[in-house]
């Protein structure tokens, strides 16, 4: 399962104040030992990729307990469902990374090797593809694929909103591509909701990379030091991944680490890495479980979350 997760920005630990509380569900897997959360659904549908044996691992949809099976993508292949929207579209990649779109029973080939980062209500998919030996970020769009930056330099485009706004990194840097072309520094945005809220991480002369909200202006979050913001809410809930501290939230400015929630303590889960929030903050990503395997994980509120609280913002600065 190792190859399929991407590493996260680290970070140091910082303390927090009251937190919310939620339920750690396990996932679960296609028989074999691992499976990996990629993204999650405003219904609770999650979408990843699980071992299968004797060997590869498959594309799944899991919802209220039950994991389906999305197949090889490929003939004699492994998969992974990388991102998923509203409508049930799914995208994600096959073993011999085609990009690749599950729309009920039909798959969609794009015809370029690379990687997912989003797919909007609308069917927009966005994400990074071979072009000619550099990495360049495209976006899929009734049946056509458009690349998008500047031909020649590395480029990502890591999510996008309903609007269609695009962020990811060009040469490096933290962009919000082709609307509004915001350059936030050297870095990556990782994040977008349908508010234009935009979350990664910056770094410093030094290296030291921290997570950071845009919103209109660019704020630091209340989150530990070398460390990134991965995914965003509408309510403008946020999560990311810190090194030592693994996970964590931020919610309307308060801080809490995934470690900590007592379920998570209660059932020996460790390593919470999050990949997504949805609107109603059920977090979904992949962990270690008691007996050592990587598994996916949905963190479900108990209660119902402040999706609609104002975001606290500390001292801005310029993008």
């Amino acid at each position: 399962m190792g190859k399929w997760i991407a590493g996260l920005v680290a970070g140091a630990l910082a303390t927090g104040a009251s937190a919310a509380d939620f339920t750690l569900v396990d996932i679960g897997t296609l028989g074999g030992p691992g499976s990996y959360g990629a993204a999650v659904g405003n219904d609770g549908t999650v979408v990843g990729c699980a071992d299968v044996l004797p060997s590869g691992a498959h594309a799944f949809a899991w919802k209220d307990g039950v994991m389906r099976d999305l197949g090889m993508a490929d003939p004699g292949g492994s998969s992974c469902a990388l991102a998923i929207n509203d409508q049930g579209v799914i995208a994600g990649r096959s073993s011999a990374r085609e990009v690749v779109v599950w729309n009920g029973s039909a798959v969609t080939r794009l015809g370029i090797t690379g990687d997912v980062g989003g797919i909007n209500r609308f069917g927009v998919v966005v994400g990074t593809f071979d072009a000619g030996g550099i990495d360049r970020a495209f976006k899929y769009s009734n049946g056509r694929v458009t690349p998008l930056g500047t031909a020649g330099v590395a480029s990502a485009a890591n999510a996008i909103n309903a609007k269609g706004e695009i962020v990811g990194t060009q040469g490096g840097r933290a962009t919000v591509f082709e609307t509004s072309r915001l350059d936030f520094g050297n870095g990556a945005a990782r994040g977008v909701n349908d508010r234009g809220m935009v979350v990664g991480h910056v770094s410093s002369a030094y290296g030291q990379p921290s997570a950071f909200l845009y919103r209109g202006a660019v704020t630091m979050l209340n989150a530990p030091s070398y460390s990134s913001a991965v995914a965003i809410n509408d309510g403008g809930q946020v999560v990311g991944s810190g090194e030592g501290v693994y996970g964590w939230l931020v919610d309307n400015g308060i801080y809490q680490r995934l470690a900590d929630i007592p379920d998570v303590v209660a059932k020996g889960w460790r390593h919470l890495e999050p990949t997504g929030i949805n609107d109603r903050g059920a977090i979904v990503g992949t962990a270690t479980d008691p007996q050592g395997n990587l598994r996916a994980f949905l963190l479900v509120p108990k209660a119902k979350a402040a999706a609609s609280k104002p975001l606290r913002l500390g001292k801005a600065t310029s993008p």
